[in-house]
């Protein structure tokens, strides 16, 4: 069994800022961390001192920049063939192999005022990224709402109604959806049904980690302000998740 290293480029210390590194570099880009990837392009020959690389990498990351590793859940079987495949494994591992970077800071110290940029973008620069936050996390709601599988009908109404129906301040309606299926946040699920075709979408693996059913939640408090019942927006957000099978 190979040991950690004490110093040099094969040390764990070394392999796991080389991690930290390469992990920042991946969210940066909204694309998950691979252990593949990281077997290849961090740790090399050192591949079985994953665990203990990815352990000291969480913890540099942690201490330093205020966020952790979150595995990404593994990609629900929603399809009939999907579902026929799955049945007929002899196994099915429940861990997905790849992870994304969530911040562990304490909600009071996320405001704007409080961080700060890192580095000064111009204004549109500035809106396109809020505007993606904002239009995801809308799609997301919408589809928990909608039970946790949302037609593609459907979900064009809902973006008529917001003047979204052709374009985004992100671009095209079809390319801004195709980019959130592209980053995880939903996943497009086409399925043949009686000779015709059926597109629905449903939360991604990004989604449900990055905003998940309490990201949901206080969207809907948000929306309600101090205008509603307390006791009755929670009652709804509960009973709508649990239709949506999500938990708060």
């Amino acid at each position: 069994m190979e040991e950690p290293q004490s110093g040099g480029s094969g040390s764990v210390e070394q392999l796991a800022k080389s991690l930290v590194r390469y992990a920042l570099s991946c969210e940066l880009a909204r694309k998950p961390i691979k252990r593949q990837d990281v077997n290849e392009r961090v740790l090399g020959s050192h591949a079985r001192l994953f665990k203990t690389v990815l352990d000291q990498a969480n913890s540099e990351l942690t201490d330093v920049f205020g966020m952790q590793f979150a595995e990404l859940p593994r990609g629900d079987k929603v399809t009939a063939r999907q579902k026929r495949a799955a049945a007929g494994a002899d196994s099915q591992s429940r861990a997905s192999g790849m992870w994304v970077l969530q911040t562990t800071v304490p909600a009071q110290y996320r405001l704007a005022p409080a961080i700060g940029p890192a580095r000064r973008a111009d204004g549109a620069e500035d809106d396109a990224a809020a505007a993606y936050v904002g239009l995801y996390t809308m799609v997301i709601a919408l589809v928990t709402i909608g039970g946790g599988r949302l037609p593609e009908g459907k979900l064009d109404r809902a973006l008529r109604r917001m003047n979204a129906e052709q374009t985004t301040p992100v671009g095209t309606k079809d390319a801004t959806l195709a980019l959130m299926v592209r980053d995880g946040y939903i996943v497009k699920v086409r399925e043949a049904v009686g000779g015709d075709e059926t597109v629905d979408y449903m939360v991604g693996p990004r989604g449900k980690v990055e905003v998940g059913a309490e990201g949901f939640a206080q969207l809907i408090r948000a929306m309600y302000g101090d205008d509603g019942d307390v006791g009755d927006v929670e009652g709804k957000i509960k009973r709508t998740l649990d239709v949506a099978g999500t938990t708060a």
